[in-house]
């Protein structure tokens, strides 16, 4: 995949100023600032800094706090500091569709559905089914070993075991 740049940045005075991209306050801010005085594409420059909510550096002649200003008088959007590409917060929350955001979003949705997956299991009583160990007699008829016990909400196997009667979930297991 290649990177095109906009034609406007090859006009810019700063383009392959490498020395410019973390300014700190003093000199090096006054070259900078000269710098955008002079350029000719500075309006392009601010425009594309406004629309886009850069939150860092000198873009257009104005620093973050000056475009911030800026951007409330014309309704941009306010600069923020988004997250790493490769991110599902970038995709989700910014929009962003490059191929690294779509895998950590593919990767997010997995994990996502696998943890409401076991979490929709963890209270199915089918996913663990409860079996007789041993014949029983109920009433008039007669449950054989391996049969499966209707599971009834609130009754848990410790209450069934307290009465004597077999089970085994381990069996079950063992057969599937």
């Amino acid at each position: 995949m290649t990177l095109r740049l906009p034609e406007w940045r090859t006009r810019a005075a700063c383009r392959g100023r490498l020395d410019l991209d973390f300014v700190e306050p003093g000199k090096q801010l006054a070259e900078c600032l000269a710098l955008c005085a002079a350029c000719p594409v500075v309006e392009q420059c601010l425009a594309e800094a406004l629309d886009a909510g850069e939150a860092w550096g000198i873009r257009g002649g104005l620093d973050a706090e000056q475009r911030e200003q800026l951007a409330e008088q014309t309704g941009h959007p306010a600069p923020v500091v988004k997250p790493a590409h490769g991110t599902n917060s970038r995709y989700a929350k910014h929009g962003c569709r490059c191929d690294l955001c779509r895998e950590a979003h593919t990767a997010y949705d997995r994990q996502r559905r696998a943890r409401n997956r076991a979490r929709a299991h963890a209270g199915d009583p089918w996913t663990q089914p409860i079996a007789l160990a041993e014949s029983l007699r109920t009433g008039r008829t007669w449950a054989g070993v391996g049969q499966l016990l209707l599971p009834f909400p609130g009754l848990v196997a410790d209450s069934v075991e307290g009465s004597g009667i077999a089970l085994s979930t381990d069996a079950v297991r063992s057969a599937a």
